[in-house]
């Protein structure tokens, strides 16, 4: 193969990379920022929900991790 086909090839592939963490990223973020956007009467309820968030994430990273087999 061509040495700039290569080049323009991998730089495609770290810009779509860079595209999809950046996505991944601001998704994450904002349901954090949704958290804390509540106004928890309880600790209690601040734990659940951060609790529930953690989850979500550990799910999604066993789903992606599960997938790359």
């Amino acid at each position: 193969m061509d040495e700039a086909l290569i080049k323009q090839l991998k730089n495609r592939v770290e810009e779509e990379l860079r595209q999809r963490e950046l996505a991944l990223l601001e998704f994450w973020l904002q349901e954090f920022k949704n958290i804390m956007g509540k106004r928890h009467q309880e600790l209690a309820s601040l734990q659940t929900d951060v609790k529930s968030f953690v989850a979500r994430m550990e799910t999604r990273l066993r789903t992606l991790k599960g997938s790359q087999k």
